[in-house]
């Protein structure tokens, strides 16, 4: 007990740090793509932290098998590399006894895993979708850039300069295309200022000290009307929270054997991440095993080659699946056999060795 206490330290005391710095090397990542996207127009810079902050959960679940994988490398590799390990194995403590506290450690991860896969990044992606849908309106205007032309719709903006908080546009250029009676027509609308405004039932863009212009091209009758306030109907960017799998609860995709291969390849992805933290396990411990001559990182490089062809294939045998390309008895398993045999391989050439 006292032997797994000490090596449970090691590993999670490395688990904790490594996945901590993983951690901020992805959001990090993540943040300029939003940040990228939020130039571009696409999602309003108010709620990039929200989003930011909705991305932990999920990050969480795929970065803790591979700090977890690289953890197990880098404590038993400093065991290794100073003896320590030597000396555990000539009192009596096998590797059989390591593979065996490893994988009790890797059971209690792969719980924490299967807990934000299968009921925390569901919530997530549902409360992400929703938070773009609420914004509604506000993201149209709030995503605007000045002096650039925008196309929303069949409406083309053109905003000369924003107030500070990004909320009240000022001199507002707005042009619809319209078709009434077999006619095709532009509304064309100059407009002092305009900011969103949100009802129970619709959203609207509320233009104020303006006019409107309204004619067919090409002919002189057009008509000039001057307003000091005007609704007007945007589509709002919304997302659509039953198109997209990831929103699902683990629940609704059962059972395992279903025939809409799209759940299946969600459910076996699910299944898969959790899974990954003891396949990776099987292999970790008899790959960490190396020369204290040779230093605690020797085995670094190939453990990190195996990990990107196992994520890749993953990756690979999770769109074959929902593509109906593969069986769903097959589905994403084989991946993980292939990763079994391996670690078995390693173990045995260690016994052999």
């Amino acid at each position: 007990m006292i032997i797994f206490r000490y090596l449970a330290k090691e590993v999670f005391i490395t688990l904790v740090s490594l996945t901590a710095i993983l951690m901020l090397i992805f959001l990090s990542n993540q943040f300029v793509q939003y940040l990228n996207r939020a130039a571009s127009g696409n999602i309003p810079g108010m709620i990039v932290m929200k989003l930011m902050m909705l991305e932990l959960p999920n990050l969480m679940g795929l970065l803790l098998p591979l700090g977890f994988y690289i953890a197990l490398l880098l404590a038993y590799g400093r065991l290794y590399a100073d003896n320590e390990m030597t000396i555990l194995r000539a009192s009596g403590y096998g590797p059989k006894q390591l593979l065996k506290h490893s994988f009790i450690m890797a059971s209690f991860v792969a719980f924490l895993v299967a807990l934000v896969v299968f009921w925390a990044s569901p919530q997530v992606y549902v409360e992400r979708a929703k938070l773009i849908r609420t914004a509604g309106i506000q993201t149209i205007i709030q995503t605007i850039m000045p002096g650039k032309f925008h196309a929303i719709g069949d409406r083309v903006f053109f905003v000369q300069s924003m107030n500070k908080e990004h909320t009240k546009a000022n001199k507002v250029f707005l042009a619809q295309h319209l078709q009434k009676e077999g006619k095709r027509y532009w509304d064309i609308l100059w407009a002092q200022q305009a900011f969103a405004q949100i009802d129970a039932q619709q959203d609207y863009l509320v233009l104020s000290q303006g006019k409107l212009y309204q004619g067919i091209p090409g002919q002189a009758d057009y008509r000039v009307s001057e307003f000091k306030e005007y609704k007007t109907k945007l589509p709002a960017r919304t997302v659509n929270i039953k198109e997209d799998i990831r929103t699902h609860s683990t629940q609704s995709l059962l059972p395992i054997t279903g025939k809409d291969p799209l759940k299946a390849a969600e459910l076996q992805w699910r299944i898969s991440i959790p899974l990954m933290v003891l396949t990776l396990t099987l292999v970790a411990v008899p790959l960490s095993r190396i020369s204290p001559r040779a230093g605690k990182f020797a085995k670094l490089l190939p453990a990190i080659l195996i990990y990107i062809l196992y994520a890749n294939a993953m990756f690979v045998a999770r769109d074959a699946l929902s593509s109906g390309k593969v069986p769903l008895w097959l589905g994403m398993w084989w991946v993980h056999v292939l990763v079994i045999v391996l670690g078995l391989f390693l173990i045995w050439r260690n016994q052999v060795k």
